[in-house]
């Protein structure tokens, strides 16, 4: 089978969409499929490929010529990479929109003219979570009268409401009554229309499929899968050194973690010492408030391999955190399953469907996103004691979160799609 995705996150960037994909791709080249990513230019969390480049985790890649209106590049796996125009970002909202909508657009463009007769794909998968991306794949399997397979990897299109998305865009130009209409009845409308034309929408958790089914939409299901390699490690051990409770965050640092009542809650509770392993819009933001509070909270660069390991080495648990807006009740953050899956006791300011993981499989402490108090109380719990979790957490990452899961859903839709 020919699968074409199109993704604005992907190899050499790092990131939880980019480790998904990349062993979702080899998952397919590994069964004989033929691949093609259509990306922009890896640039993430950057604001331009350069200084993604210069920066600890940048890999350069193998071009191999330029056609069908982009570069085409091979990928470490086997597959072949189109990369497509983009903008260069910065912190706002409007302008992470306009990179992925940029990018969006010149996909569809690279894509529609050229990739048609022997060069058609058989499917055409686009995934978020840049929006933009689900209309170019509508666009593009239309065009070329191939299914489309939907991934909503986030709550849309109810996100589009409960971040103002609209309204932190482009408020200063539009009035308040137009960006409300624009996020709770046009683009939810827009993108309400894309997936119950997709011949299959898959989405992450549990919660969410019951959402959509609630609206008319059929969805499949299909977590995030951790790798064998964290799978078969040995249970973790913190350094063990010292008096502190140490806590750590790896991961993107934006709006939607809301780190910030992480670090008011750090600042009221002795014996916490908290790392932040990232890069993202809201990192600045954070360091200043850090310095404001005297909260005991140090920032890291996003890194890999050895260097990241030895953080977590450092670790006593692990930090997982979603903002305190309705729809991220209905998600998992994918190193949910990776910090259970490796055993590491986990500080969850998280709600619905993943505190009900944590709790249910005694994997860590939950706090109620969004409040100081709740998640002072949830560290000085972890201050009196940090318990190691027990194999439950372990099992039900194998069961439901592991790669080999992962490529056999994955596998199933596929065949669904192509009938």
């Amino acid at each position: 089978m020919k699968i074409l995705l199109l993704s604005h996150y992907y190899w050499p960037e790092v990131g939880a969409p980019q480790r998904r994909w990349t062993t979702l791709v080899s998952h397919f080249i590994s069964r004989g499929h033929r691949v093609v990513v259509a990306a922009p230019h890896p640039h993430y969390p950057h604001t331009r490929r350069d200084e993604f480049f210069s920066s600890q985790v940048g890999r350069l890649s193998t071009r191999v010529d330029a056609k069908l209106g982009g570069t085409w590049e091979n990928g470490e796996l086997g597959e072949r990479i189109l990369r497509v125009p983009y903008l260069h970002s910065g912190s706002s909202m409007a302008r992470q929109l306009l990179d992925q909508g940029v990018a969006s657009a010149g996909a569809v463009n690279a894509i529609i003219g050229k990739m048609r007769g022997p060069h058609t794909p058989d499917v055409v998968i686009s995934t978020t979570p840049a929006l933009p991306f689900l209309f170019a794949g509508d666009i593009v399997a239309r065009a070329l009268h191939v299914p489309h397979i939907a991934e909503v990897r986030d709550v849309w299109p109810d996100l589009i409401s409960d971040l103002s998305l609209v309204t932190n865009a482009v408020g200063r130009y539009l009035p308040r009554v137009a960006t409300t209409y624009l996020e709770k009845k046009v683009f939810p409308g827009l993108l309400t229309v894309v997936q119950r034309r997709a011949s299959a929408v898959v989405v992450t958790t549990e919660s969410f499929r019951y959402l959509l089914e609630r609206r008319g939409i059929q969805a499949e299901v299909v977590r995030s899968g951790v790798a064998r390699s964290e799978i078969d490690q040995a249970p973790h051990k913190g350094a063990g050194y010292g008096t502190d409770t140490k806590l750590l965050y790896v991961g993107t640092v934006g709006r939607s973690q809301d780190l910030a009542t992480v670090i008011a809650a750090a600042s009221r509770v002795p014996g916490v010492r908290l790392r932040v392993v990232g890069d993202g819009t809201d990192k600045l933001n954070l360091q200043t408030l850090a310095g404001t509070l005297g909260a005991p909270v140090e920032f890291f660069e996003q890194i890999t391999g050895r260097a990241l390991a030895e953080h977590w080495e450092w670790a006593d648990a692990g930090l997982v955190s979603l903002g305190d807006v309705p729809a991220h009740s209905f998600t998992v953050p994918s190193k949910l399953y990776s910090l259970m899956a490796r055993r590491v006791p986990i500080l969850g300011v998280v709600a619905g469907e993943a505190a009900e993981i944590i709790s249910e499989n005694k994997a860590g402490v939950v706090a109620r996103p969004g409040d100081v108090d709740s998640i002072v109380t949830a560290m000085q719990a972890l201050v009196q004691g940090v318990e190691s979790p027990n194999a439950a957490g372990h099992r039900w990452v194998v069961d439901h979160a592991c790669v080999d899961v992962m490529g056999a859903e994955y596998d199933r839709i596929l065949e669904q799609v192509r009938s």
